[in-house]
């Protein structure tokens, strides 16, 4: 049998297990942000159904299985800690787990659909959630007293380690994914878990091996101390919690945010999911200069305690959240917005993130009961847990009701739609019929056919071109400025992208050109009345091997105040099936904002039925775009404010681990 050893050496030297515990963890870390750095892509552009066909989700759905996905991730920490202090101890209860989360990795890259999706996403939950905190504590498990003064400096390694995993897989995974699918981008994190698993084993001789606590782990948890412990911080962490209900939106809300921005920076175009490569090289840059700069010269001013590093980070994220919510007014205003104001965003909130997520990791060990560790860790990363429920909460509650209605009987429907802005009303209708739904054998026989030829598709589906889209036509007084931005898809084409803008049609006698012809977006300054027209030509490769797709754009230049432009359609209902209106369509096209209306002005005899939702387009948000960060903004102010008091009568006590010989474990 072999002997570990259970109790840290007394020295004054760097621990023997540490650097496999760092380069496990740098490991780790790259699987896991690599593959959460393109979930939010992967589930809006690439997922399909069984039979191959893509089966996309909205941006709300696909930002509530991420904030559902990383809410459990940061929840299942609990389960690991209670499995680790109590029955198995730190080491197994990590080894076992880094199994569990290689499968999940297996699962979400040999199944594109939303059942192995659902399958990768849970086992990687558990995985990666029942480590987290084992792994944290395991770390200041190395440490004695004769060698504590260490732990500031190794939790700043390990969470470099951290950093330099994320760094580099978000730069590599969004770049897989867009050359080679998601089987590639999915498949190398998955790897490198297994990597991380090995390394960790290979470690297991040098480790200390703190034995689980069985029942004295029980006696300690609902000790007056333990309990008093864990309450004290539990209230630092409900804090902390919403500033992570923040941070993690650099994954979801920031994303799609960069969607909408001109990405060309440092020479070249990033995709929108790269972006976030730059908070972890940040960081790496952060830790050393915060370390040997920045805390020495703010401890000069006032004594600066790990909870006083909490309380400035609080502060430090709400102008991170201000940024963005300038960006959306921006964006809504017509303007292009080049992504480096996003990245002046990622500064403040990575210095945000060194002031709190790093001094949460030390803290949290040094004030945990000795056989406490790991469910204290547990508590803090159940902070993450809390601050995304809030996030999946907002966005759940700020949806408002679908515009529609449930018919009562079959026949033919008549809804009108109002558009206004603010100026003359558009009227348009849209004809519903509503016609039995199938029986049961009919549902059948229709989802077979559907099947079939959804396979039939797939089977003989060609590559998917490039597109582009240039929006809604536009009209400025003469001598006004229109800021166009494109957008567009790659398809399935690969290579460096390109754009051509070109001004076919303007005025007579006019001078009028573009501005920045070969970016993603162009600028047009009329000079003359009447109509003008951009061409867009978007390229993806070079040569025989190019593939393009080109759109155009209409301006007309007028004093003129133009009508709104209404769209309802038509379409086919069942009876007592909701069926939903769609206004999303209309548009004004000086860029007023639109105010709707529906109303049901004829439905079959002994039809009663009242219309939902009627002065929305479609589904909408209650709070949006500009308005959706200054509420986040707020909230985290408020919650910094609070955190003061509290701070402020915070009395530390600090467990280490004691220190003894080499015993079998």
């Amino acid at each position: 049998m072999n002997a570990y050893r259970n109790a840290p050496v007394a020295t004054d030297k760097m621990p023997g297990g540490i650097p496999y515990i760092v380069s496990n963890e740098a490991a780790e870390r790259f699987s896991f942000y690599g593959m959460k750095g393109i979930l939010v892509v992967f589930m809006t552009k690439y997922l399909v159904d069984s039979s191959g066909v893509n089966d996309t989700m909205s941006r709300e759905e696909a930002m509530v299985w991420y904030h559902s996905f990383t809410s459990a991730v940061y929840f299942f920490p609990i389960l690991g800690a209670l499995i680790s202090d109590w029955f198995l101890g730190k080491y197994r209860t990590i080894l076992w787990l880094s199994i569990v989360y290689c499968a999940g990795h297996a699962a979400l890259a040999v199944d594109e659909t939303r059942m192995g999706l659902w399958w990768g996403l849970t086992l990687i939950a558990i995985g990666s959630g029942g480590i987290k905190p084992c792994v944290s504590a395991h770390v200041g498990d190395q440490f004695g007293q004769s060698n504590s003064h260490l732990l500031e400096k190794v939790f700043g390694w390990f969470y470099f380690s951290i950093n330099l995993g994320a760094f580099a897989s978000t730069l590599l995974t969004p770049w897989l994914l867009k050359n080679y699918g998601p089987h590639l981008a999915f498949g190398i994190p998955g790897l490198l878990m297994g990597v991380a698993t090995v390394v960790f084993w290979m470690g297991r001789h040098k480790f200390i091996h703190i034995p689980p606590g069985g029942m004295a782990f029980v006696r300690e948890a609902f000790s007056r101390e333990g309990i008093f412990s864990l309450g004290k911080l539990f209230v630092i962490y409900a804090f902390v919690a919403m500033f992570w209900a923040l941070f993690d939106q650099t994954g979801s809300a920031w994303v799609l945010q960069a969607e909408q921005m001109d990405r060309r920076f440092l020479g070249f175009e990033w995709l929108s999911s790269q972006i976030q490569a730059v908070n972890p090289i940040m960081i790496m840059v952060f830790i050393p200069i915060f370390g040997f700069w920045i805390y020495p010269a703010i401890d000069r001013v006032f004594k600066l305690t790990p909870i006083r590093k909490i309380g400035i980070g609080l502060f430090l994220t709400v102008p991170a959240f201000l940024i963005p919510a300038w960006i959306e007014t921006q964006i809504a205003a017509g303007e292009v917005v080049n992504i480096g104001w996003q990245l002046f965003a990622y500064v403040i909130i990575t210095a945000a993130e060194v002031f709190v997520s790093i001094t949460c990791l030390e803290f949290s060990y040094t004030q945990a009961p000795k056989k406490m560790k790991s469910v204290i860790m547990a508590c803090f990363l159940m902070s993450v847990s809390l601050g995304n429920v809030f996030v999946g909460a907002v966005n759940h509650f700020i949806q408002n009701p679908q515009p529609g209605f449930t018919p009562t009987k079959t026949g033919r429907y008549v809804v009108e739609l109002k558009v206004e802005d603010g100026k003359a009303p558009v009227y348009t209708q849209q004809i519903i019929q509503v016609v039995k739904p199938l029986s049961e054998s009919q549902k059948k026989a229709k989802a077979e056919r559907e099947a079939k030829a959804r396979k039939k598709e797939a089977k003989e589906a060609k590559a998917k071109p490039p597109t582009v889209d240039l929006g809604h036509a536009r009209a400025v007084e003469p001598g006004g400025q229109v800021n166009v931005f494109a957008q567009v898809d790659e398809g399935d084409a690969k290579g460096g992208r390109s754009y051509a803008w070109k001004l076919s049609l303007k005025p007579a006698g006019s001078q009028a050109s573009l501005s920045h012809s070969d970016r993603r977006y162009a600028e047009l300054v009329t000079d003359k009345p009447g109509a003008y027209r951009l061409a867009m030509t978007f390229t993806v490769g070079e040569g025989a091997e190019a593939k393009e797709a080109s759109a155009t754009l209409d301006v007309v230049a007028t004093a003129e105040d133009l009508k709104p432009i209404a769209v309802a359609g038509t379409g086919v209902a069942t009876l007592d099936e909701f069926f939903e209106l769609d206004a999303s369509g209309s548009y004004d096209l000086a860029g007023d904002k639109l105010s709707y209306q529906w109303k049901l002005i004829e439905q079959p005899e002994g039809s009663d039925v009242k219309l939902v939702a009627d002065d929305q387009p479609t589904q909408t948000a209650k709070i949006s775009g500009t308005e959706y960060y200054l509420f986040f903004a707020l909230m985290m102010f408020l919650t910094a404010l609070l955190f003061v008091p509290y701070a402020y009568f915070y009395k530390e006590r600090t467990y280490i681990q004691d220190e003894g010989e080499a015993e079998a474990a």
